[in-house]
């Protein structure tokens, strides 16, 4: 398929999710807090968006499967336009806590529509195509806190969001230039026996929700660090710089990594990687949880960015060819719902542990979780190897 195609999905995941990352870091909690709201309701806010993909991944996905894929990110394209301009007329936690539902709409149907369209158009270097698309992605995510802060301490919020809207309208009209045709035949998704005609179906599912289970445990670890690594180390509230570095160099690494552990898993299969990258990552929230020194800590992202960077490149793609390609769409809803499921409940977990022991203790919890879904992922992959299934 023509190289433009992809840059013009690059283009349009850079952009919305700036838009999207804008209007919630740190925008979300300081103007939460900016209309008088309390901890718990910052805390309900800011998990509304999260449980919105809950619902909506799989949903987007299949519907994609059925009706094309550009259609669903016309209607992503719509909410990341129109969400932002709706933050300046909320005034309590319900009517942000409503917006923020509405906006977690847009986030929710776009990465599973696009990752289902890229593996459409790259069935032979999914694995590659879908890191790079990840680093455009996470290029946004990267500049779009400074961008943020630096509006609203300049200016003020209404502008932040306006900023986050106008980011939204560009996404929007690059929508309108995806080409119609590039979706999948009509698929009767819901056939007797599973979505599609593929041996040992149950069993696929089984090896599906594994690879949901590894993104949970991985997303789970990675939203406890981003909500409680900053209170970890008394140095961070006298440097408050430090945990910002920390956390772009974090992603960085992983935006750097990902196209390169992607195109491994194209040449030596996927399995592999998302082993080693589980393995790596879990020893990483180890180091963290037994050495709470500064560059202890810079080490231990290190290591847990790289474990990152080599599962997540992998499952996405495995998932797909796994339901092959009349089912990409659910194959990756049903990867992202799992997986919204492990971020939400990461620092609900991990807070409820820290409050009643330490924080070294609580990021040692998220290890064993960690490697309690890599021991099960083992186990999985090594009966669905036997079955001879070519995965």
């Amino acid at each position: 398929m023509p190289l433009p195609i992809f840059l013009l999905l690059c283009l349009l995941g850079f952009f919305a999710i700036m838009s999207s990352t804008a209007s919630k870091s740190p925008t979300l909690p300081l103007y939460a807090e900016y209309l008088d709201l309390n901890p718990f309701e910052i805390g309900l806010v800011a998990a509304a968006s999260t449980i919105t993909g809950i619902f909506v991944n799989f949903s987007a996905g299949i519907l994609s499967d059925i009706y094309g894929r550009k259609k669903l990110l016309v209607v992503s394209g719509f909410v990341f336009m129109t969400a932002p301009f709706l933050y300046p007329f909320v005034s309590n936690a319900w009517g942000l806590a409503a917006v923020r539902v509405y906006h977690g709409i847009a986030t929710a149907t776009f990465v599973p529509v696009t990752t289902a369209l890229i593996a459409d158009l790259y069935p032979s270097k999914k694995g590659s195509m879908m890191g790079l698309f990840s680093t455009a992605r996470t290029l946004g995510r990267l500049i779009a806190p400074t961008l943020a802060g630096i509006i609203i301490y300049t200016y003020s919020f209404h502008l932040t969001y306006i900023t986050c809207g106008v980011l939204g309208t560009i996404a929007f009209m690059l929508v309108a230039f995806l080409p119609s045709s590039y979706k999948p035949p009509k698929a009767k998704i819901l056939e007797e026996g599973g979505l599609v005609d593929k041996p040992f179906t149950g069993y696929v599912f089984g090896v599906l929700l594994t690879l949901g289970l590894i993104e949970a445990s991985t997303y789970f670890a990675m939203q406890s660090i981003e909500t409680f690594l900053p209170l970890y180390n008394v140095k961070f509230a006298e440097n408050p710089w430090l945990i910002g570095l920390i956390f772009t160099l974090q992603l960085s690494i992983i935006a750097l990594l990902k196209p390169v552990m992607g195109t491994i898993s194209d040449k030596v299969g996927r399995i592999p990687i998302i082993v080693l990258g589980a393995l790596t990552s879990t020893i990483g929230m180890i180091l963290l949880s037994l050495f709470p020194s500064i560059l202890a800590i810079i080490f231990s992202i290190m290591v847990f960015a790289t474990g990152v960077s080599m599962s997540t490149a992998a499952t996405a793609p495995l998932a797909t060819e796994l339901l092959g390609e009349k089912a990409h769409g659910t194959a990756i809803g049903t990867l992202e719902t799992i997986k919204d499921i492990g971020q939400a409940s990461g620092p609900i977990v991990v807070g409820l542990i820290a409050s009643k022991t330490t924080y070294n203790y609580a990021f040692l919890i998220v290890a064993f979780i960690e490697l309690v879904a890599l021991t099960i992922a083992i186990v999985t992959f090594k009966s669905f190897r036997k079955m001879k299934y070519n995965a």
